[in-house]
């Protein structure tokens, strides 16, 4: 007998899976995931990386339990999946996403009807405890320097590489949303420049863009405005960040990968002698320094957008700081003045 699908919901199952009073009380065989039945889960988010990675973490954990249904999961498999990962020497927070990615995915089997509980709940499987030390590495103000003053300026290229770590370092975006950014996501709004970017989860949020930003930018597109007029990518909804050259697939008007940002970046901590250094720590820098400077984390989230201001706090390296613990400033030998 051919092996045909029917669709629960939004839930794909084989007839080979459909138990035997389904099926006249035949004998079958076990019930097994189907990897199509993911797609509306992990369709729904409109980030490509997004996709991506929850694609990995749900093919990664029906693998591990050799393709059962997840009608079959229960709380001690996912305890088992969760012990294998740490076994494999994985970062707690690498643990705790896949266990999230998890979690969300047998809530929304749960709300579809398709399991009566969610075997990764947290109340049934614990993530791993993440560490309260920042990650990462923030630059001083004097490495910043350093790395700005490799590019040169007066050349297309450079201007380019300039203009991006500038904004990486002002305004806190991630690699992914600096790829991403369009000539007209630089808007005048409300009396001044602001730049709009589409962040994780999909919202669209908006920065005020600083006046040296601007200019930085404004003197990039100048220097590549006969190139971008060559190839036909100078349109509002060109990317604002594109390569020079593209010999692989001759197509100009897209904007730099992620990759490609990985490499400019390495290239330019490597010519300054500031060490190895990728994207995400500029994003670092900038929120260490403004925590630095004295803002609260409520403005801080405002520049780096987390939804959760408790989230900054991983970004704090001052905390480390035993100079400006507040241990230090506690006095009881002298009574205040009172006014």
């Amino acid at each position: 007998m051919p092996v045909k699908s029917v669709l629960k919901g939004s839930f794909y199952l084989s007839t080979e899976a459909l138990s035997p009073d389904i099926l006249g009380g035949r004998e079958v065989a076990p019930r097994k995931f189907d990897p199509r039945s993911a797609a509306p889960f992990v369709n729904k988010s409109v980030s490509d990386a997004t996709r991506r990675a929850y694609s990995r973490a749900v093919a990664d954990f029906f693998r591990f339990l050799q393709g059962r249904h997840p009608t079959e999961i229960v709380p001690a498999d996912v305890q088992r999946w969760r012990d294998h990962l740490r076994s494999q020497r994985k970062r707690p927070a690498t643990v705790s996403f896949k266990l999230s990615v998890i979690r969300s995915f047998f809530e929304y089997l749960k709300a579809a009807g398709i399991v009566p509980l969610n075997p990764a709940s947290t109340k049934l499987v614990s993530p791993p405890e993440l560490p309260t030390e920042p990650s990462g590495r923030a630059l001083t103000a004097k490495e910043v320097r350093y790395l700005l003053a490799g590019p040169d300026r007066e050349k297309p290229e450079g201007a380019r590489d300039y203009a991006l770590m500038l904004v990486m370092l002002r305004l806190s975006l991630r690699v992914s949303e600096v790829c991403s950014l369009r000539a007209s996501s630089v808007k005048w709004s409300h009396g001044r420049w602001t730049l709009r970017c589409r962040v994780k989860g999909g919202r669209e949020e908006v920065w005020p863009l600083p006046k040296d930003v601007k200019e930085a930018i404004d003197h990039y597109l100048r220097l590549d405005g006969k190139r971008r007029n060559i190839s036909h990518s100078d349109g509002e909804e060109a990317s604002l960040f594109q390569p020079q050259v593209n010999y692989r697939t001759l197509e100009f008007n897209r904007g730099l990968s992620t990759r490609m940002v990985q490499k400019l970046v390495k290239r330019w901590a490597d010519y300054s002698g500031v060490g190895d250094l990728s994207p995400h720590d500029l994003r670092r820098t900038a929120i260490t320094k403004a925590l630095d400077s004295g803002l609260t984390y409520r403005q801080v989230q405002m520049m780096s957008k987390h939804k959760d201001p408790k989230t900054v706090m991983r970004y704090d390296h001052g905390r480390e700081n035993m100079d400006q613990n507040a241990v230090n400033f506690l006095d009881y030998n002298e009574e205040p003045e009172r006014t």
